[in-house]
C-alpha cells in the first residue's frame, strides 16, 4: 500500500514552473549559480527570473516581484538575503505558489537573531499554507524531471538512487559522484536547517515514489527521533536505506550544531534505532556511495554466504580475511562443484573456496566458474577478483614498447591485441550481468585496475565493477545485513 505524503512535494520536485527569487547575471552570485543550473540541463517547464532591477536575465524576461509573474508558478526559489525572505513568502501566498526551496543563509545557524527570523518565515509559510525545504540549503535536484536548483550544474542520468543531505558540500560531492559513475539519480533534497520539512517527511514521500529504488541519507541531527524511525521502518521494508551519522566525537558533534543548528544527540541512541529500523548504517561519505549504490543495482542477499572466484592466490586470501571481519561465511566447495570444475581448470587449482583460477585468462571459464557457484544453494552472493582491467595492462605494455622502438609490433597488430582484450572483457561483464539476473543473486566484480566505482551496462543490465577486494566484502555485508532484515520483519 502506498504511503501519503504533501502532494505540495509534488509541486517542489516535478515542478511545471520555476521562478528563481534574486536571479542575476553577476557571475558567482547565488542567483546566476541556481539559474545557470536550472537552465543548463534540460527542463521543459517554465523558467520566471525575479530581480527588481533587470529587465532581461540570461536571455528571459525577469520580473520585479513573484507577483508581477503572468502566469502560474509551481515553485519558488530563493536566493536573496535572509531578511528579505519573508516577504518573499507572502509574495508566494498572493501568487498561490505552495511550495518554495530557500537557498540562503543567516538564520538559526548563526545565533539567536537569525533563529527568530527562522521563527518568523516558518510562521508566514504556516498561515499561507506554504511548504519550503530549507533554508540554509544548496538545493535539490530532480533527475526524472530534469530539474536542478542547485549552485553547480550535474546533469545525472535519471536512476533509481535518492539521496537526503543536511549538508549541502557532502551532498554536491556526492551528486557529482553520481553523475560521474553513470549510478543514475531519482532525486536529491538538500533539508539545510529542516524549519518545515524535515528528514523523515522527504524519506516517507521517496518511500512511495516509484522511481526510487534506494535510499541514501547524510544525518547530523534529528529532532523528532520516534517520528523518524516510524517511517524510516516503514519505508526500508519496501526499498533499501542507507544512512550516514556524522557527529560520532565530541568535536563532530559540535560542529553539526554549529553548521545547521541540528541537535547532533548520542552516536549509539542513533545507532541503535537505525538498526531496529532497517536502515543500513555506514561511516564514510564513500561507504555511503558505494552501499547505496549497490542497493539502487543488487539484488539483496537473502543470508551471508558468500562464494569468490580469483584470478590469485593473494587477492583471494585477502578478500577472505574480510569476509571474516565483515561476519560473512565462506561455505566450504560441494564435491559436486569441484568436480566440475575439476573439468575445466588445472589439475593443481586449490579446490576450495576461495577459487582460485591460477591466472586463467579464458572469459569463457570465468563464467563456468561463476555461474557454478552462483548456482549453488549454499551462498547468496558471489565476488569475482580480477575478471576485468587486462585491457589496461595491455594498454601500458604497447605504450612502454612504443617508447622503445615501436617495432616489435605493427600498429594493426597493437590494435587487434588491445581489441581483443576489450572484447574479452565485455563478454565477461556480459556474462556476469545475465547470471545475476538469472540466479537473483548479487554478483560483484573487482577489477585488476584502480579507479574506484564504476557501472558497466550490458544488454543484460548493470555490472558493479570496484577496484579492491574490501570494497566488495564491505558492500555485500552491508547488503546481507539488509537481506536479513528483511527476512526476520518481512517486506511492506
Amino acid at each position: 500500500m502506498k504511503q501519503h505524503y504533501d502532494v505540495r512535494l509534488d509541486k517542489m520536485f516535478f515542478p511545471r514552473s520555476v521562478a528563481v527569487v534574486g536571479a542575476s547575471e553577476v557571475p558567482a552570485k547565488w542567483g546566476n549559480l541556481i539559474l545557470t543550473s536550472i537552465l543548463g540541463w534540460s527542463f521543459p517547464g517554465t523558467v520566471f527570473p525575479v530581480n527588481p532591477k533587470k529587465d532581461m536575465i540570461l536571455g528571459l524576461p525577469a520580473y520585479p516581484s513573484l507577483r508581477d509573474i503572468p502566469a502560474e508558478v509551481d515553485l519558488a526559489v530563493f536566493a536573496v538575503p535572509a531578511q528579505l525572505i519573508p516577504e518573499g513568502l507572502r509574495d508566494c501566498a498572493a501568487k498561490g505558489i505552495k511550495a518554495a526551496v530557500i537557498i540562503s543563509s543567516g538564520f538559526r545557524e548563526i545565533g539567536a537573531e537569525g533563529a527568530k527570523l527562522e521563527e518568523e518565515i516558518a510562521a508566514v509559510a504556516r498561515e499561507h499554507g506554504i511548504l519550503f525545504m530549507g533554508p540554509n540549503t544548496m538545493g535539490i535536484v530532480s533527475a526524472h524531471a530534469f530539474f536542478e536548483a542547485i549552485p553547480t550544474p550535474t546533469g545525472p542520468e535519471p536512476g533509481g538512487l535518492a539521496v537526503i543531505s543536511q549538508s549541502g558540500n557532502i551532498g554536491l560531492q556526492i551528486l557529482k559522484w553520481i553523475s560521474h559513475r553513470n549510478i543514475g539519480l531519482s532525486i536529491y533534497a538538500g533539508t539545510g536547517n529542516e524549519t518545515m520539512l524535515k528528514a523523515h517527511e522527504i524519506l516517507k514521500y521517496l518511500g512511495a515514489r516509484d522511481e526510487v529504488k534506494a535510499i541514501a541519507m547524510y544525518i547530523e541531527g534529528i529532532d523528532d527521533g520516534r517520528a523518524f524511525s516510524t517511517v524510516a521502518a516503514e519505508v526500508t521494508r519496501k526499498k533499501p536505506v542507507v544512512a550516514i551519522k556524522s557527529g560520532r566525537s565530541q568535536a563532530g558533534s559540535k560542529a553539526a550544531q554549529s553548521h545547521t543548528g541540528s541537535m547532533a544527540g548520542s552516536f549509539a541512541v542513533y545507532s541503535a534505532m537505525f538498526s531496529q529500523s532497517g536502515i543500513i548504517q555506514v561511516s564514510t561519505p564513500t561507504r555511503l556511495l558505494l552501499v547505496s549504490a549497490a542497493a539502487t543495482h543488487l539484488p539483496a542477499p537473502r543470508s551471508n554466504r558468500v562464494a569468490i572466484m580469483t584470478i590469485g592466490g593473494g587477492w583471494g586470501i585477502v578478500a577472505a580475511d574480510e569476509c571474516e571481519d565483515a561476519g560473512l561465511v565462506l561455505p566450504p566447495l560441494p564435491d559436486g562443484i569441484v568436480e566440475e570444475l575439476d573439468a575445466i581448470l588445472p589439475a593443481y587449482w586449490n579446490r576450495r573456496n576461495p577459487v582460485d583460477v591460477v591466472g586463467e585468462g579464458d572469459p569463457n571459464l570465468y563464467l563456468t566458474v561463476i555461474e557454478a557457484l552462483a548456482r549453488w544453494e549454499e551462498v547468496d552472493s558471489v565476488i569475482a577478483l580480477g575478471v576485468v582491467g587486462r585491457s589496461r595492462y595491455v594498454e601500458d605494455f604497447i605504450a612502454a614498447q612504443e617508447k622503445l622502438d615501436g617495432k616489435l609490433y605493427t600498429r594493426e597488430l597493437k590494435l587487434s591485441i588491445l581489441k581483443a582484450q576489450i572484447q574479452a572483457e565485455e563478454l565477461t561483464l556480459s556474462g556476469i550481468a545475465r547470471i545475476q539476473k538469472e540466479s537473483g543473486k548479487p554478483i560483484v566484480a573487482v577489477a585488476l585496475t584502480a579507479g574506484g566505482l564504476s557501472l558497466a551496462d550490458t544488454s543484460h543490465g548493470k555490472v558493479f565493477v570496484l577496484s579492491t577486494p574490501e570494497d566488495a566484502v564491505s558492500i555485500l555485508g552491508h547488503l546481507s545485513w539488509y537481506g536479513r532484515y528483511l527476512k526476520e520483519n518481512g517486506p511492506a
